[in-house]
């Protein structure tokens, strides 16, 4: 999967008692085409998700498999046109994405870890 660190990171803050809260934050951003139907619509819908990249523990104290350990996710609409760029190069689908929400992509790597954690 295609991961994006990113500038600001998103913080959450969860109410966790009467006079507590507790901050989370995500320094990555990950992102999947949830709704593409080529020719009969103009909306591409993308599920975007912010965390952070943890990882499994073997039973022998080896680090494991990666997760995402998602802190805040949203839902972004583009146009056809917004996206003509996109050909088969998914860093540039984070590209709009950052622009569109105001961050910024410090950098990219390939994890390999799946989207569904």
């Amino acid at each position: 999967m295609l991961v994006a660190r990113i500038n600001p990171p998103v913080k959450r803050i969860i109410q966790t008692g009467a006079f507590e809260t507790k901050e989370f934050t995500g320094e990555l951003m990950v992102a999947r085409c949830n709704k593409l139907v080529i020719g009969t619509s103009d909306r591409i819908e993308f599920e975007v998700r912010f965390g952070n990249v943890k990882y499994e523990k073997n039973l022998d104290g080896s680090q494991g498999k990666a997760l995402f350990d998602k802190v805040y996710q949203l839902r972004i609409d583009f146009d056809q046109s917004e996206m003509a760029s996109w050909g088969t190069d998914d860093s540039v689908v984070y590209d709009i994405i950052a622009q569109r929400i105001g961050v910024s992509i410090l950098s990219k790597e390939e994890i390999d870890m799946p989207f569904n954690t």
